[in-house]
């Protein structure tokens, strides 16, 4: 079963996640059994009877599935008989859809999957059958009993919760549509309801007449989850086979036997020979194993030196691999680490194509490597034991000591190195490479170096007497080193440009930007929230406050919910890496600094406190915020201990992410929903500052954030004609809208200014994967590869395979298989050192490569021309809950810039927009965050594709009575837009 569970997982990196989990079970009723009785016989006597009847139904559902396609093309499937333990046979189907019949929104659910009662005057027999097969039996309150109560719950979770939709719920299946419509059937002396229903799909219960479980695989935790259910194998038992002794003792050792379970309906089915399980396509298996040490077979009483000397003796499956070279899908058998050469062997041909032998498989840019191992670690395919050393010493050949020591600061917090003191005493000279050359005394140098490396620590939130350093010395420290977030604040020089601001603002701009001046004149605090659409000022106005209140010697705290938008501002950083806040955040909760910090003696010195794109914060962290001010400030009467704080936000853009989250989830996570709220004192800008270029697209805009703009029967806004790439259904569509947003690629490639003021945007990761992609197969130069080091630290025995773990990619960490090219840019995963413009979304430009180190530049923002260099780092999903397994991804926290997801853009202005639009938009916001981001009409393009209803892709050949239709009908222009309304300022 452990093979067949492997190969399966073979297909999913193939064809990717199942789509579609089906349960069908036999049904003792059918009439095709009752007939064939004798009498006096019930199912149960004929074992025979049910196997061939239920073999029968079986290869009906094939059918149905595999070549009439009820639920859309299967590119593959795996599925398993299994038996009760009660002797009746049902078989599990995991079914893999082609691209155009992926379930990716809750109307392709609700095509296929039921969770109600129907009417039963309308659907009378259905209604039967649904009642008769599809309800769960009454448990809970109705039956504490009944066998699936476990710590008084139902294991299934029924009744289910009452839904007016379907919705993504928070564990492997969607939470279906389950109206409160007064239905309701009699099931074992019980009333019950749409709660009840076992999710199925009309048709096949109608055509099959038996309990059929239809379910729509939504997750990648489910995949492990669901593959290893189907091929759980056998049922077993244990059956005494003593007798108590003469003294009644029991010897339990003895009395109890492994054994299988095996029922009669099982007996038959394998004594008729029916398969018990099938998988298409066919995995082939590439047995490994070391050089002549493959298995021979030979006869018994065979002279071993004839076997030996036979010419098959020296091949076996992988030799003639070798030989061939022909590319074969196939799965290499599985390896274990602790295997060691044997495991390095399958790394190497699972990444090296094209190797004829086991001599050229261990051969690196011409070397013959002594080992397998060796050979992987030249590579980059494993990690070696001195990686963070050779990051260290590769990069002494091309940074200044400065840049080497933020290296050596970004090892230290992030990379888990096992001897730091080795780190330093290897690499102290090169570190202070610069001040070796103006001062003579050792200790003095060792001292400037520490200092440094201390500030740059504390610039990433760690103090350097956690690490395993040379103490420093007090007399060379002059400033205690616990006032760096004071300093860093304090010695922000104001721009003269910025100075000037003051006298630009408009009325709107005016009073607010007075109103607040005052309260922070006064002394008295207070809570503001500045609210306006894109295009009226909203950052003007903030660059007139910072300017203003820093001219006068004031600190001001100024940070932004996402990180690129920090860059904007000058001082600006994300609000979690500021105020520490935890990543996983409930009510009641608290920031993670101390009151003896520096963080909090900056927020005690602070004038003003200044949140932007708070709108799509958790009103969780900015209470957890309030309620550590009131600690720090001892002011538990007045929000934010009496400080003064402007939010600034716009809440027709995106909202908090509530992972799976409902409507009124979402709705509960915004800052409105908030006790703070009522509080806060609204300051509306309205006058668009970008109107004069387009008033019609401005005004345009806004209707679509408000929720405003006409639409179709559908419920499908129209997009502007002339910003709309036309569809067609063909690959050249993405090509054409590639060019519309980089025309001229390869004369500007070399160009940082070309390259980040564009960008692709769309709504999923794998949309923005496909365009870098293809954007980096367009990018001139040579290809670099960088692999991760991928584990399961809760896996010791190995039983997730390294390719599994390799095709994992979850939202926030970096590809296994990272490809960059010289100048293309890349996006910065993480708060590395946000004081200095490294944190989470920063738009970076790659200079140039090392085995263990990269060399990128900072483009934009006051850091811009800052050269940096990035290890690798251990990355962990930010979800826990996502994989039935701790994983950790050891990559560069980097990803290819080409194209963006919409989410990671709020809050900034990019000058040339395109927006792929495969999918319809899921969420609040999204439309208008998207075209919204350029500074003008003409600079947006936008590719919308729209589904047909059927899962497929609707391009301009529209239907079998439409073979004539020509491909110069009109465009389709429409696009659904999501907008809640309760949240929008009235």
């Amino acid at each position: 079963m452990k093979g067949r569970h492997m190969d399966a997982m073979a297909l999913v990196q193939t064809y990717g996640k199942p789509d579609i989990f089906l349960t069908m079970t036999c049904n003792p009723s059918w009439e095709e059994i009752l007939n064939e009785l004798l009498p006096g016989q019930t199912p149960q006597d004929r074992p025979d009877l049910v196997a061939r009847v239920f073999r029968a139904k079986l290869e009906t559902m094939k059918e149905m599935l595999f070549k009439k396609h009820i639920l859309g093309v299967v590119v593959a499937h795996v599925y398993v008989v299994e038996f009760q333990k009660r002797g009746l046979p049902h078989a599990h189907f995991l079914l893999i859809m082609n691209t155009e019949y992926k379930l990716v929104v809750r109307e392709q659910y609700d095509r296929i999957i039921s969770g109600e009662l129907l009417d039963k005057h309308k659907y009378p027999e259905l209604y039967a059958m649904v009642v008769k097969h599809m309800m769960h039996d009454p448990c809970g309150n109705l039956n504490p009993k009944k066998f699936c109560m476990q710590d008084l719950k139902c294991k299934s979770e029924y009744p289910r919760p009452f839904n007016q939709n379907t919705l993504q719920g928070k564990d492997s299946y969607p939470m279906y549509r389950r109206r409160d419509d007064g239905r309701q059937a009699k099931v074992r002396r019980q009333m019950l309801d749409n709660r009840w229903v076992v999710p199925y799909n009309p048709y096949l219960l109608r055509m099959f007449n038996c309990h059929i479980n239809v379910e729509v695989c939504s997750s990648i935790k489910a995949v492990k989850y669901l593959y290893k259910y189907v091929y759980k194998g056998h049922d077993r038992a244990s059956i005494s086979i003593d007798q108590p002794d003469e003294k009644g003792v029991v010897d339990e050792i003895k009395r109890y036997i492994d054994a299988r379970w095996v029922t009669p309906p099982e007996a038959m089915w394998r004594i008729f020979g029916f398969n018990l399980s099938e998988s298409f396509p066919s995995v082939l298996r590439l047995l490994l194993h070391l050089p002549n040490m493959h298995s021979v077979t030979f006869k018994a009483g065979e002279d071993l030196t004839d076997v030996v000397a036979r010419d098959k003796a020296s091949k076996s499956m992988l030799t003639e691999y070798f030989l061939a070279n022909q590319i074969m899908f196939g799965l290499e058998t599985s390896s274990h680490p602790a295997e060691g050469e044997r495991y390095f062997l399958r790394v190497l041909l699972n990444h090296v194509p094209g190797k004829t032998s086991f001599e050229d498989l261990r051969t690196m840019d011409g070397v013959l490597c002594d080992s397998f191992r060796e050979a992987a670690e030249r590579l980059g395919l494993i990690e070696a034991d001195n990686t963070l050393d050779e990051s260290l010493t590769e990069s002494t050949q091309f940074a200044m000591p400065a840049s080497l020591r933020r290296l050596f600061a970004t090892i230290l917090v992030f990379c888990e190195p096992s001897d730091v003191r080795g780190l330093w005493d290897r690499h102290l000279e090169a570190l202070s490479d610069d001040y070796l050359r103006s001062h003579t005394c050792s200790n003095a140098v060792e001292q400037m170096v520490l200092l440094d490396i201390r500030g740059m620590l504390q610039s990433m939130g760690k103090d350097i007497a956690s690490f395993p350093l040379p103490d420093i010395d007090g007399t060379y420290d002059t400033t205690g080193g616990d006032a760096r977030d004071v300093t860093e604040e304090s010695t922000i020089e104001v721009d003269t440009h910025d100075t000037a601001l003051a006298s630009s603002l408009n009325h709107e701009q005016r009073l607010a930007y007075d109103e607040i001046l005052a309260a922070i004149d006064a002394g008295d605090g207070g809570v503001f929230f500045v609210d306006g659409p894109g295009g009226t000022g909203k950052t003007f106005l903030y660059m007139a406050l910072l300017a203003k209140v820093r001219g006068e010697g004031k600190i001001v705290v100024a940070m932004v919910t996402l990180g690129v938008a920090a860059s904007i501002m000058p001082g600006g950083r994300t609000a979690h890496s500021r105020f520490k806040i935890p990543l996983s955040i409930e009510d009641g909760a608290s920031c993670s600094f101390t009151k003896q910090s520096g963080t909090a003696k900056l927020l005690r010195m602070a004038s003003l406190i200044l949140w932007d794109e708070a709108s799509m914060t958790k009103r969780q962290a900015v209470e957890a915020l309030d309620n550590s001010m009131w600690d720090i400030m001892g002011r538990r009467h007045q929000p934010f201990g009496g400080k003064t704080v402007v939010f600034g936000g716009d809440f027709r853009q995106l909202l908090p992410v509530v992972r799976k989250g409902s409507r009124g989830q979402i709705i509960d996570a915004t800052l409105r929903s908030s006790y703070l709220w009522k509080g806060m004192r609204q300051l509306r800008l309205v006058t668009n500052m970008r109107a004069h270029n387009d008033p019609w697209f401005a005004d345009y805009l806004l209707r679509v954030g408000n929720g405003t703009e006409e639409t179709d029967e559908e419920g499908n806004i129209r997009l502007p004609q002339d910003i709309c790439v036309p569809p067609t259904g063909d690959r050249v569509d993405l090509e054409n809208l590639i060019e519309h947003v980089v025309p001229a690629l390869d004369h500007n490639m070399s160009d940082p200014n070309y390259m980040t003021s564009r960008a692709i945007l769309s709504t999923k990761n794998d949309n923005v994967d496909k365009i870098n992609t293809r954007m980096i197969g367009r990018f001139q130069g040579e290809e670099k590869i960088y692999h991760s080091f991928d584990s399961a630290e809760d896996d010791p025995h190995g039983y997730y395979a390294p390719e599994f773990l390799n095709n994992l990619t979850p939202n926030g960490l970096p590809p296994h298989a990272l490809k960059l090219k010289i100048n293309c840019p890349v996006i910065l995963l993480r708060n590395t050192d946000p004081a200095n413009g490294l944190c989470n979304d920063k738009r970076l430009v790659v200079r140039g490569f090392q085995r263990n180190a990269i060399d990128a530049e900072i483009v934009l923002g006051q850091h811009a021309g800052r050269r940096v260099f990035l290890p690798r780092i251990p990355l962990c999903p930010s979800d826990d809950d996502i994989f039935p397994l701790k994983f950790k991804r050891k990559q560069f926290p980097i990803r290819l810039g080409f194209a963006m997801t919409i989410n990671k853009v709020q809050g900034q202005t990019i000058p040339i927009v395109g927006v792929y639009l495969p999918d319809p938009i899921f969420s609040h916001g999204q439309l208008y965050v998207a075209l919204s981001r350029a500074t003008a009409k003409r600079n947006i393009k936008i590719l919308a594709i729209k589904d047909d209803g059927k899962g497929k892709v609707k391009g301009k050949e529209q239907s079998k009575n439409s073979k004539k239709q020509k491909r110069s009908e009109p465009l389709l222009t429409t696009m659904k837009n999501i907008v809640y309304k309760e949240v929008l300022s009235t």
